[in-house]
């Protein structure tokens, strides 16, 4: 027999009411939240839809106005519904906003002190075994798109180096959303920003610098050959290749910085690292 929504909430209040020493009881709202929740996962909501009116889901769930709204501005808050107010106003389900996710992730990255060379490890672990992936599948689509991205990183390698770091970046996301691993794709998303801005700082900070044209250069050989061995060669091989070539670029990147260097995410990596308590934090 399947519970109503009704049901559902009886069932974790009168979970909630047991004494569990460990276990903070949970408000009404974060009950009623949590069963939303649960209807918005599972796709019996969809993004579009619009929740029932405030007064018909004060009843459905047998909670006071003020219960129901603070149980919505907690899912408002996790950027699963929008509400409007006025006449025709509401809350309707909205696509999960990923773009949300990845920048709570660059400031909780920050606010640890996360240096440029621990989300370059991170690279490391993560790209080279979806490079693998990526080449085992053979997909005409995403091997072709690599190639537009080299061919617009070429045209701009000299006259735009902005626009070439993001094209640096972009070619690294198009393998990993192309790997076929949702949880890969999910995990490069959310530091793909970092990623992008830390390119476009050390581009910034190299633009004078002698020699940078010709790693540039290399660099852009090191991405024509490993979409040639994702068509010619073996996963193994294609996954030894790149990690070589990323942990060729950190040291390239690291050696252009004096001291570690905590994340920026509004800017990109800046200032001196110092200590502050037990967390490192950059002087602005």
């Amino acid at each position: 027999m399947t519970m109503n929504a009704s049901d559902r909430v009886k069932g974790l209040k009168t979970a909630a009411q047991k004494p569990i020493k460990s276990t903070k009881r949970p408000k009404a709202a974060e009950v009623v939240a949590a069963e939303l929740r649960h209807q918005i996962v599972t796709g019996r909501l969809k993004p579009g839809d619009k929740l029932h009116p405030e007064n018909v889901l004060q009843t459905e769930f047998n909670i006071s106005r003020p219960t129901l709204r603070e149980a919505l501005r907690l899912l408002e808050s996790e950027s699963l519904i929008s509400i409007t107010r006025g006449k025709y106003g509401g809350s309707r389900v909205t696509s999960v906003d990923l773009g949300a996710a990845a920048r709570q992730v660059g400031v909780f990255l920050q606010i640890e002190g996360t240096t440029l060379e621990d989300v370059w490890l991170a690279r490391t672990i993560i790209e080279p075994p979806a490079a693998g992936l990526m080449a085992a599948q053979k997909n005409a689509v995403a091997l072709a798109a690599l190639e537009a991205n080299i061919a617009a990183a070429q045209e701009v390698a000299q006259s735009d180096p902005i626009r070439y770091a993001d094209l640096s970046a972009q070619f690294s996301i198009l393998i990993t959303q192309n790997c076929g691993n949702k949880t890969i794709q999910l995990l490069s998303a959310l530091i793909y920003d970092i990623i992008r801005k830390q390119h476009e700082h050390i581009t910034e900070r190299t633009l004078a610098k002698a020699g940078v044209d010709k790693l540039r250069q290399d660099s852009i050989r090191s991405r024509i050959e490993v979409v040639k061995l994702m068509r010619n060669s073996t996963p193994a091989a294609v996954e030894t290749f790149w990690r070589a070539h990323l942990l060729h670029m950190r040291d390239l990147v690291m050696s252009a910085y004096k001291t570690p260097m905590t994340i920026e995410v509004l800017n990109g990596p800046v200032g001196k690292v110092r200590p502050v308590g037990n967390v490192k934090r950059a002087d602005l």
